[in-house]
């Protein structure tokens, strides 16, 4: 029997955001991409995708591949990189534009324009924070003009730490429906104990500890494409649920780094920066690459994992000295929620690059559930389509 939940993932990269809504029981009819070896990822782990530009690709060709099935969630994270702060200051310093002129900043609208033309009963878009604060809000205010009349329409501003992400990761979101059913409430089931301790029944967040620490101890150039598991650790819960659906690691592999970077590695503590040691051990200029290295903490989540890890791993150093090097992809993915039987096609830096784009499948999964939540609200009246809900 098929799935009556639905979910058609563009700019899918490695599959991320379709996990989670596999995990809540959708089924993906098709992800669309540009980049190969993520499209040859998300076949390995979901099924049918289709590569190409999103500017080239027509509601006919996608109402084609899905055999016109009807489309519960039209869902999609346009590529973030021209909105990230890391970017903006990379795009600055070349002279070019950081404003919605930059054509890299436009493919927001190739989402809507799908969204319009497939009609999904919801639409969920993901993207980094200044998506919706740059230029005064002037995207969401475009969105909800787009909309207007003809979805409900509602912004979220989330941090995945929040639902068991073991990583600090600021994400926003617009969700809108058709259908005249209040969009979800998506629940907050950790908190972070150094901001307090609330009263609802909330966990402690996940750690980098309680989600790597039982992964073999590799050193600098050391690791294998596929390890076994070992019955002899204790295990956290996390590690629990990410082993249930592997007998083994892949990709615990470790890359080379030279002997200056060992060195400071090495006198970095768990959770400290570069700017943390004296000033004649950073190669770079401070005022460009203050976070240059960066050791993780091992009882906190983690820094954010981008795609830049794919340059070096120097912004997330394994926090056990005596393993002195930056995180493996396992690790990454593990960090980004993947379980172990996950498996990312590619070279090593290629993984990096998608398991650092990709929306971690926990928070997915959460965004799937309150979906659904919103489906099975009964005797409510419908709303009429109308502006920003604040």
């Amino acid at each position: 029997m098929q799935s009556k939940l639905t979910l058609v993932d563009l700019f899918c990269g490695a599959g991320g955001l379709s996990q989670g809504f596999k995990e809540c029981g959708f089924q993906t009819l098709l992800g669309v991409d540009y980049d190969p070896a993520a499209v040859k990822t998300f076949e390995k782990n979901h099924g049918k995708c289709l590569r190409g530009r999103i500017e080239d690709i027509s509601s006919n060709e996608i109402k084609k591949e899905i055999n016109y099935k009807e489309i519960t969630v039209l869902a999609g994270g346009p590529p973030c990189q021209a909105f990230s702060t890391i970017a903006c200051a990379k795009l600055r310093s070349m002279g070019r534009s950081t404003n919605t002129r930059n054509p890299l900043n436009k493919l927001y609208k190739e989402f809507f324009r799908l969204v319009k033309d497939l009609k999904p009963k919801f639409f969920v878009m993901e993207n980094v924070p200044r998506m919706f604060s740059m230029q005064e809000g002037i995207i969401k205010k475009e969105i909800e003009l787009e909309l207007d009349g003809m979805y409900n329409v509602n912004f979220y501003n989330e941090q995945v730490a929040d639902f068991g992400v073991p990583q600090f990761r600021k994400r926003v979101l617009a969700i809108g429906n058709n259908l005249g059913l209040p969009n979800p409430i998506l629940k907050h089931t950790h908190y972070d104990p150094l901001v307090g301790n609330p009263k609802d029944g909330r966990i402690p967040n996940e750690t980098v500890r309680s989600a790597i620490s039982d992964l073999p101890k590799i050193k600098c150039n050391e690791g294998l494409d596929f390890v076994k598991y070992s019955d002899k650790k204790k295990l956290s819960n996390y590690q629990k649920n990410m082993r249930k659906d592997s007998c083994g690691f892949y990709d615990h592999i470790a890359r080379v780094h030279n002997e200056r970077d060992l060195e400071i590695f090495s006198l970095l503590k768990p959770g400290q920066w570069i700017r943390d040691l004296p000033k004649h051990y950073n190669p770079y200029r401070k005022d460009i690459f203050k976070d240059r290295f960066k050791k993780l903490p091992w009882d906190r989540p983690s820094y954010t994992i981008i795609a830049h890890i794919s340059k070096d791993g120097l912004m997330h150093i394994h926090p056990d000295k005596k393993q002195n090097r930056s995180i493996t992809p396992r690790e990454a993915a593990r960090l980004q929620s993947f379980s172990d039987g996950y498996l990312f096609e590619g070279t090593h830096t290629q993984q990096f690059v998608q398991i650092g784009n990709a929306v971690p499948p926990i928070f997915a999964r959460a965004i799937a559930d309150g979906i659904i939540k919103s489906l099975l609200v009964k005797c409510q009246i419908p709303i009429k389509p109308q502006k920003m809900l604040k």
